[in-house]
């Protein structure tokens, strides 16, 4: 998928099934899991199970993804 991500200021937490990985197109992305948080540019990617919460948003306005989701 391709994915155009908004800044989160009400810093919404995800929790679901399955895996997840990322890379970023364009802009930068905030990725937060519990306390540890990266901040990830153009040609940056993660991989991490989705069943741990996570935040991931634009930094600044937004910014696009690619992101693969596995199924649980």
């Amino acid at each position: 998928l391709i994915v155009q991500l908004e800044e989160n200021p009400d810093q919404n937490i995800s929790v679901h099934e399955g895996e997840e990985f990322i890379y970023v197109l364009s802009g930068t992305v905030s990725l937060n899991f519990g306390e540890d948080g990266y901040e990830l540019e153009p040609g940056d990617s993660a991989y991490y199970l989705s069943t741990l919460p996570h935040l991931i948003a634009a930094k600044k306005g937004q910014a696009t993804i690619l992101a693969v989701l596995y199924g649980g």
